[in-house]
């Protein structure tokens, strides 16, 4: 009687937890400590944006990761990371993609090894029509073979 009680709790409050969940993360030796959507606030700055994300069109959309890592150095004592990102629609269609967005840029010494805050931006929100939209950034080692993907959802009213 009590395996059947604590089967159907699980499936009972297994829509809940499922539900509130806006991201997934998928890692291979590196790791994504947490995440978090932001707005471009006063100055430039990014101001983070509570849950449910909701954007207006024409808003810059940014992901944030955090405190991603370990990764590798090369001879020289330089970290060396990358980042790709993906914009997937409604429909589930990519509507933006982009691939190595750092380049050289990655190649720079890390404290402890751990980006603190990479982040990508969609900027083109003005041309979405409103809906819910899927944001992945694929970060990774170009160094060593570590790579982690990070999916999250947002909203353009």
């Amino acid at each position: 009687m009590k395996k059947i009680w604590f089967k159907c709790l699980g499936i009972a409050i297994m829509p809940l937890l499922l539900g509130t969940c806006t991201g997934t993360s998928t890692s291979k030796l590196i790791s994504v400590e947490d995440f978090t959507f932001a707005r471009t606030g006063a100055g430039d700055q990014l101001e983070v944006v509570s849950d449910p994300a909701v954007f207006q069109r024409g808003e810059p959309v940014h992901l944030v990761l955090q405190n991603v890592g370990p990764f590798k150095k090369d001879s020289a004592g330089l970290n060396w990371f990358d980042m790709d990102m993906e914009i997937t629609g409604p429909d589930e269609t990519v509507i933006l993609s982009q691939t190595a967005m750092l380049g050289d840029a990655g190649h720079l010494a890390l404290d402890n090894n751990r980006a603190a805050s990479p982040y990508a931006t969609c900027y083109n929100t003005a041309e979405l029509a409103p809906g819910k939209y899927k944001f992945t950034i694929r970060i990774y080692d170009r160094i060593g073979k570590g790579t982690a993907k990070q999916n999250a959802f947002f909203t353009i009213e």
